[in-house]
Order: structure tokens, then C-alpha cells, then sequence
């Protein structure tokens, strides 16, 4: 069928899309057949949509089918994986755009929900004008940017201490460190093994082996304690939690990702390394959390 065929008969079943540029497409293009402009599927109701728009133009949803997958192959997705796509990375205390003129505003709080009316989560912002307004307008990564990003609750880094010669923002991060956990000399590193030399923590063996060493969980529930205890203070600060090893690639790499996972929240995550427990005393927490490897993919230091 020609372009003009399928346009027809997607303007008779009233499926047809439109673009800014003023042209009609049938609804299986990806791209506008004028301008060429992308196009998005909308994963609440199916609608084509062009990517000049943020929100679906028949069902006001905000995000893409292609973020969800086929859903003719299936798909699921919680209520806490909705919502942290519609806030996107936004925090409070930060300041973020639109992308429209003079849409820059700053985060004052986030109601994750669910809340017992519509909107079932909702963000509160305020203006440049000083307007302050309530809405559930989801972050849209094609438009949306970050101005000035808010501070973590927590910041997790994972070093190692044979690249502290280097230079760089987390250089001196041990400095600034609330909380610093040193796996050299306690725990086995799987350097020596010829078969984990060369690979990192991306790897799933190097997390199971770094795991499996006794007294690795315990230490990082012990932490994930301390980070409580810290956040419980009167004078609660943005905390920094280091984890350091020899070269950085194994032993701190994969408990940092351990640590994200409890203190994040992320029971089923956490459970891969064995903390589903402690991660279940931060589900209801909603911990904003920054995850820096500063030396997982450098080169192996030979020693």
C-alpha cells in the first residue's frame, strides 16, 4: 500500500497521528512522513504520538510503550516502577525545565503515593514567577532536564586504594567520608584468582564470590544500620558511605552495588546478594541514593 492508502484507512479507523509540521500518519510509522520526526506509542491506549509532544495527545499518559516492551509478549510493572519513571530523576531541593521557555522550577516535595484520590502521586513545584502548583506531569527524558540536581540522601563510592594517586571529584572522597568500610585486609580478594583477574562487579560471579566470603553481609547490614542511625540525627546531612578495596574492580564494586540495593529499598534486588532483610527496613524510606564506582573500570593494577 502506498502512504496515501495507509493514511486513509488510518483516518477512517481515526488512528492516524499528527505532526507539528501539519502532516498525518498512519499509525504503525515511526516517524512523520514529511519531516521525519520520531514518533512514540503511548503504553496506556496505543496511540501513536509525535515526540514534540510530552503527554499523549488521546489519553494525557506519559510514558512510552517502548520503555514498557511488546506488550503483546507481555509486560508488568509495580506502582513503584510507574511512579519512579513519572518522577524521573527529579529530587526535592532541586531545580529542573521543562524544556519551554521560562519553565524552570524547583522541586518542594513528592507525594509517591498511592494516594486514596486522583492524582494518585503528585509533585509540588515552584515557578520563576514564585507561583507554587501541585501536578503529576511526569519527566519526559526527550524534553525535561536537569538544572540543578538536588544532593542525594545518600552517596555510595566505591574506591580502590591503589588508584588514590588520581585526580578527579571523588579523589579525596575518603576525606569527606561519614562512612568508610575497608575490605582489604578482612576479606579474601578475588584478584588472586586467575579466573576473576580480569573480570569486574559487573560480573556475576565476582558479585557471588564477594558475597559469599564470610562476614561480607554481616558488615553491610551492620552499615546499612549505621546509615539509619545517621539519618535519625537532629542535624541529618547528605551522607557519604565509601567502600575501598585494593584496585577497586571487585570486593568495593560489588558491596557498594549490594548497599544500593538495601538502601534503596529494592527487596528483590538485595535478595541477589543475600540482604533481602535488610532491605526491607528501607522500603518505606524511598532513599534518594547516587551509586559512584571512581575505579571499577580501570585497568588491573599488577602487584
Amino acid at each position: 500500500m502506498t502512504y496515501l492508502d495507509d493514511l486513509a484507512a488510518a483516518k477512517r479507523a481515526r488512528r492516524a497521528w499528527g505532526c507539528p509540521c501539519g502532516a498525518d500518519n498512519p499509525p504503525h510509522y515511526d516517524a512523520c512522513h514529511d519531516c521525519q520526526r520520531p514518533s512514540w506509542t503511548c503504553a496506556s491506549c496505543g496511540t501513536v504520538n509525535s515526540d514534540a509532544w510530552s503527554q499523549c495527545q488521546e489519553c494525557d499518559n506519559t510514558i512510552p510503550g517502548e520503555v514498557l516492551g511488546d506488550r503483546d509478549e507481555g509486560f508488568e510493572m509495580t506502582y513503584e516502577e510507574f511512579v519512579a519513571l513519572q518522577v524521573g530523576p527529579r529530587r526535592v531541593g532541586g531545580r529542573y525545565d521543562h524544556g519551554y521557555a521560562d519553565s524552570e522550577y524547583e522541586v518542594l516535595a513528592i507525594d509517591r503515593g498511592p494516594r486514596e484520590q486522583w492524582p494518585t502521586w503528585q509533585i509540588t513545584v515552584r515557578g520563576k514567577d514564585g507561583q507554587v502548583r501541585e501536578h503529576c506531569t511526569g519527566w519526559d527524558p526527550r524534553k525535561d532536564r536537569i538544572v540543578d540536581q538536588a544532593p542525594a540522601d545518600v552517596t555510595i563510592v566505591s574506591v580502590g586504594r591503589l588508584h588514590d594517586d588520581g585526580e578527579g571529584e571523588y579523589a579525596d572522597v575518603l576525606q569527606r567520608a561519614t562512612i568508610a568500610l575497608d575490605l582489604r585486609h578482612h576479606f579474601r580478594d578475588p584478584h588472586v584468582r586467575a579466573d576473576l583477574r580480569q573480570l569486574t562487579a559487573h560480573d556475576r560471579v565476582v558479585r557471588d564470590t564477594v558475597m559469599d566470603t564470610p562476614g561480607v553481609r554481616q558488615v553491610l547490614a551492620a552499615t546499612a544500620l549505621q546509615v539509619q542511625g545517621y539519618l535519625a540525627g537532629p542535624t541529618a546531612a547528605p551522607l557519604t558511605v565509601v567502600t575501598q578495596c585494593a584496585g577497586g574492580r571487585h570486593r568495593a564494586a560489588a558491596t557498594a552495588m549490594a548497599l544500593c540495593a538495601v538502601l534503596t529499598g529494592d527487596v528483590e534486588q538485595a535478595a541477589t546478594y543475600g540482604l533481602a532483610d535488610a532491605a526491607k527496613e528501607f522500603t518505606d524510606r524511598r532513599l534518594s541514593v547516587d551509586l559512584v564506582h571512581r575505579d571499577l573500570d580501570k585497568d588491573v593494577v599488577d602487584r
